[in-house]
């Protein structure tokens, strides 16, 4: 297993000003990203409005567009420079780099892959992420080249903030797993990140993410992905910490053939709120994607899900479905869902189902009749729920990760109802 780590150090300037921008390029350099493209980034997000997303009939804890900068402190994100190893056991020619340094050591398969995914014109808080980035990893794999063992990305977020860039390529026919850790223990810290994943034709990348942020901490990360002809993308995202995380997921699949698999699952208790939005763009014909979502709400948690699937004029036999379901645990749990379909094309075959509810009581008679308990009953329930979405991420050893932190969840909702 090959395993890049960065942590994030105590900062001292704060704010997203101009200033502190002038302050982290006069610090640690342009890095990667150049002087003028990071000005530009920062003026987008100063212009650029938070994007409204349709509300349930509740009020929501958090609010993007109030949200309080003041205290981030961008200079002093991963002060130290990120470490990165490459295993003697990677296919000759793989790159895993971190990102400030592989514009100078791999300048061709960085620049034909940086910017051919995420376009920051259109997000704020990419244009911050952009604007501010420090740290972060490049992978490359050649044409033809098989990767066997999963390369992981742990970022390790503590009280300060973090602007990570993950930029994942990979060449014609090449095959790859990719599993990004976002964690840390502190109880506050901001990270405003990208994943950029640009996949060659016929190429085949499994890419999955686990955000278990500290307490208070705030997750705001976008990613972006374009696939080749014939290329296949398995994409699995778990949110399952920090106060409030928010996740945007784009992929557009930009050839014929194309594949993508998209699936997610998160679960808010206590005060957490959590913002989840996918968007598979059909730009093709001859396309397919398949969507799960998996969720659940419990004590004051809230969550909301926006799936979107886009099938472009030109998209004349593509394929597509959405399914999204929410486990409500407690009366003060809310969980949205906002499935979406909008079609430009003919001949196309496209489905989108959704579902919002509590565990039924005849699911639980039955559980009792096999001799368990009834909180057990609903336990077992709860993780069963989750299993479909769990059973999509790479590994056992991460899908029993997601099983421990679902149960800790329910663990902590046990307690909190026998008080």
């Amino acid at each position: 297993m090959v395993s890049l780590r960065e942590s994030g150090s105590r900062e001292t300037v704060r704010g997203v000003s101009k200033a502190a921008l002038d302050a982290l390029i006069e610090a640690h350099g342009e890095g990667a990203i150049s002087a003028q493209m990071r000005y530009d980034a920062l003026a987008r997000f100063e212009e650029l409005p938070v994007r409204q997303v349709i509300r349930g009939r509740r009020g929501w804890k958090h609010d993007l567009s109030k949200l309080d900068f003041s205290e981030v402190a961008p200079i002093g994100a991963f002060g130290n420079a990120p470490s990165a190893r490459q295993s003697p056991s990677l296919p000759a020619g793989v790159v895993v780099t971190d990102f400030d340094t592989a514009r100078t050591q791999h300048r061709a398969a960085f620049e034909a892959a940086f910017g051919a995914a995420v376009d920051t014109r259109d997000d704020k808080f990419a244009s911050l992420a952009l604007a501010f980035q420090r740290g972060g990893v490049f992978i490359w794999v050649p044409d033809g080249i098989c990767v066997d063992e999963p390369i992981v990305i742990n970022y390790d977020l503590n009280e300060g903030s973090a602007f990570p860039y993950s930029l994942v390529a990979l060449g014609s026919g090449a095959t790859a797993t990719v599993i990004q850790r976002l964690g840390g223990s502190a109880r506050a810290g901001f990270l405003c990140g990208i994943s950029e994943l640009v996949v060659g034709d016929a190429a085949r990348l499994t890419f999955a993410t686990r955000q278990m942020g500290g307490i208070g901490a705030r997750s705001i990360v976008t990613r972006r992905a374009r696939l080749g002809r014939n290329a296949k993308l398995a994409f699995a995202d778990a949110e399952l910490g920090a106060e409030h995380a928010v996740m945007r997921l784009r992929v557009t699949m930009s050839e014929p053939g194309a594949e993508a698999e998209v699936s997610g699952l998160f679960f808010a208790n206590a005060d957490q709120h959590v913002d989840l939005e996918t968007e598979v763009v059909h730009a093709a014909g001859a396309t397919h994607s398949e969507t799960l979502i998996r969720s659940a709400g419990t004590g004051r948690g809230q969550g909301r899900y926006v799936g979107n699937i886009k099938i472009l004029k030109a998209a004349h036999g593509a394929d597509a479905s959405l399914r999204d379901d929410a486990l409500l645990l407690s009366q003060e749990s809310h969980v949205d869902s906002i499935p979406a379909l909008e079609i430009a094309a003919n001949d196309v075959k496209a489905f989108h189902g959704a579902t919002v509810g509590a565990i039924s009581e005849d699911e639980i008679f039955y559980a009792q009749t096999r001799g368990l308990e009834r909180a057990e009953a609903e336990r077992m329930i709860a993780l069963g729920f989750f299993e479909p979405a769990i059973a999509r991420f790479p590994g056992e050893a991460l899908r029993e990760e997601l099983r421990v932190a679902l149960e800790a969840k329910l663990g902590h909702t046990a307690q909190g109802n026998s008080q």
